[in-house]
């Protein structure tokens, strides 16, 4: 099997992708969505209101932890107790 024809061309200096549990990339591109699903649950319990719950999934190193990490920053979250759970694979 011929390896190289996988490799990126991208330079890997200027590359984005800097896989670290919870390192924040430069920017949080498309993910307002996620974040204001996120400030909503927050305001509704924190006024002690229902509301479903959310469940981020997803491969390792697509940005659930910098997402966890951004929703705890939010006005909303303040006197919040949060808890997570991350099961890795081995």
């Amino acid at each position: 099997m011929d390896r190289n024809r996988y490799k990126s061309k991208l330079d890997p200096i200027q590359n984005p992708f800097a896989p670290g549990a919870g390192s924040p990339p430069p920017e949080l591109v498309g993910r307002e969505g996620i974040l204001e699903q996120a400030r909503i649950l927050l305001g509704r319990v924190r006024q002690k209101k229902s509301e479903k719950s959310m469940l981020l999934t997803g491969l390792r190193g697509v940005g659930k932890t910098v997402l966890l990490n951004e929703s705890a920053g939010m006005p909303a979250h303040q006197m919040l107790l949060c808890a997570y759970w991350a099961t890795l694979a081995r």
